[in-house]
């Protein structure tokens, strides 16, 4: 079972395990939305794949179908988070997702179900300002850092929160801590974190200095399923971003491979940055990894389960054709 079915990643997840054969079951707010669900993920996979999908409504603020809709499956793959705008606090953002996380788990639980893969965010492994560090899994986010926004504690608290109810309960959880999630759509509808690339690929006034552990979407896919499948996972987090581009490399790849967007790379300073994020909240995410130098390694994922990735050029060209296949950018 999926969470979150019309999301960015779990699109991508639905569409790793019917192509590995499995029955997928998935959750949607409202079942109005399924037809455009089962329109982008039939693009995806075989009709033989396709037959093994369906869908159930529930809501992750409410425990309402998710017990009933649980029941029988051989796990729970919770993808679903909320990403805020920027404008929600911190104590809201925290609620929502750590709320959301113990709802699932609770139903799982409930539902007699003991295995959960869930994502997390390398959010939740993000040092202070000026760490050269390189950080594995056992490394937390101190959500005392004053550079971490609403979101990044979000992605702590709700983790360690299923951390705490897996061990009280014994339950098989395994986290996945991606970065910046991009990849190619399914369809116009779930842009999400690649809304980032579609400001790079429309050009920006001022580029801001930051670089982005990238995680491919297909490659955070299969490592779900991986962990999924394999009992070393049970227990562990895994890290799934370890190559980095900076948003004026990805401006790069975009330029020597769309020249008609007629791209222009202007580094913005630092401070310009920051005073923006006061005004613009999407922005404010950004700030914290602005000159980042530690880096994160997934050697674990790559030694456990003989996960690999894409080069993250080909992961943000491959998102920009799909951007533009959509007709997102005009």
């Amino acid at each position: 079972m999926v969470t979150g079915g019309t999301g960015f990643v779990a699109g991508w997840v639905i569409v790793e395990f019917l192509k590995a054969g499995y029955q997928v079951g998935t959750s949607v707010r409202s079942m109005k939305k399924t037809e455009r669900l089962e329109k982008e993920i039939a693009a995806a996979v075989s009709t033989e794949e396709m037959a093994n999908l369906n869908f159930f409504e529930a809501d992750l603020t409410s425990p309402k179908n998710w017990v009933e809709s649980i029941k029988g499956a051989d796990g729970v793959i919770h993808v679903a988070s909320p990403m805020g705008n920027g404008t929600q606090s911190v104590e809201e953002l925290v609620s929502v997702a750590k709320n959301g996380a113990l709802t699932v788990l609770q139903a799982a639980k409930d539902a007699g179900v003991k295995r959960v893969v869930m994502t997390s965010s390398q959010a939740a492994s993000t040092p202070e300002s000026g760490s050269t560090e390189v950080l594995d899994e056992s490394f937390w986010t101190d959500v005392n850092n004053p550079d971490l926004d609403p979101y990044r504690i979000s992605k702590v608290e709700s983790e360690k929160a299923a951390w705490k109810f897996a061990n009280e309960n014994d339950m098989e959880l395994t986290t996945v801590l991606p970065g910046a999630i991009f990849g190619p759509i399914l369809s116009d509808k779930a842009v999400s974190s690649n809304g980032v690339l579609l400001r790079l690929l429309n050009g920006m006034p001022m580029t801001p200095h930051v670089p982005l552990e990238i995680s491919d979407v297909r490659d955070l896919a299969h490592l779900h399923r991986l962990a999924f499948e394999n009992t070393v996972a049970i227990g562990k987090r895994y890290l799934a971003a370890s190559q980095t581009l900076t948003m004026a490399d990805i401006e790069k790849v975009y330029q020597t491979n769309f020249p008609y967007k007629k791209i222009k790379i202007r580094l913005a300073p630092n401070w310009v940055l920051k005073i923006a994020a006061r005004f613009v909240p999407e922005l404010r995410s950004l700030v914290p990894m602005l000159d980042r130098k530690y880096r994160h390694t997934t050697a674990a994922a790559e030694k456990d389960l003989g996960w690999t990735q894409h080069k993250p050029e080909d992961t943000v060209l491959d998102a920009a054709k799909a951007l533009i296949k959509f007709g997102v950018d005009k």
